[in-house]
């Protein structure tokens, strides 16, 4: 008899109050913290204008598509192991930006490239496969709101014009 090998990891237990999009996230997916202090200056921003969001996660920068089961040991080291054979790069984020047509204001990260590769070579790892296809191509960002209307948007985006939100980071 073969059993499935243990998770390091403990893993929420759904409840009724979950909102119906927590349970494809339930085994998590994999992101991109941005260091101190820019975390916390974007996590500011997020409570002031997108507390729900902000009250979910901090600050980041989506990778991966949800993982599809419990990830276990062997899925760690594959994944580090991805990690590992892809170069440090400098991560440029900013300046404020509403996709067209698209409610929410984000931060741009940029070179969008090498992320891309980076995205690519993670879900190709084994803990992927069987995993929900992605529903937009991969467009790297940090998002400051996403629960708006699109003249909120607009106007938020204008708002932040002028507040030095760009910058650099060593990924």
């Amino acid at each position: 008899m073969t059993t499935e090998p243990q998770s390091p990891f403990e893993y929420a237990t759904p409840t009724a109050a979950w909102e119906p999009w927590y349970e494809e996230y339930r085994y998590g997916a994999l992101y991109l913290f941005p260091p101190a202090p820019l975390r916390s200056r974007i996590n500011a921003l997020r409570q002031r204008h997108d507390p729900r969001s902000q009250a979910i996660c901090d600050a980041h920068i989506s990778l991966t598509v949800p993982l599809p089961r419990p990830l276990h040991r062997d899925g760690v080291e594959e994944l580090a192991a991805t990690v590992a054979r892809h170069a440090s790069l400098a991560i440029r984020w900013g300046p404020p930006y509403q996709y067209p047509g698209v409610p929410g204001v984000v931060l741009r990260i940029e070179p969008v490239e090498p992320l891309t590769a980076l995205v690519r070579a993670l879900e190709g790892c084994r803990c992927f496969h069987g995993a929900a296809a992605r529903r937009y191509p991969f467009s790297p960002h940090l998002t400051i709101a996403e629960f708006l209307t699109l003249e909120a948007s607009e106007t938020l985006v204008r708002d932040l014009e002028g507040a030095g939100l760009a910058g650099e980071f060593w990924c």
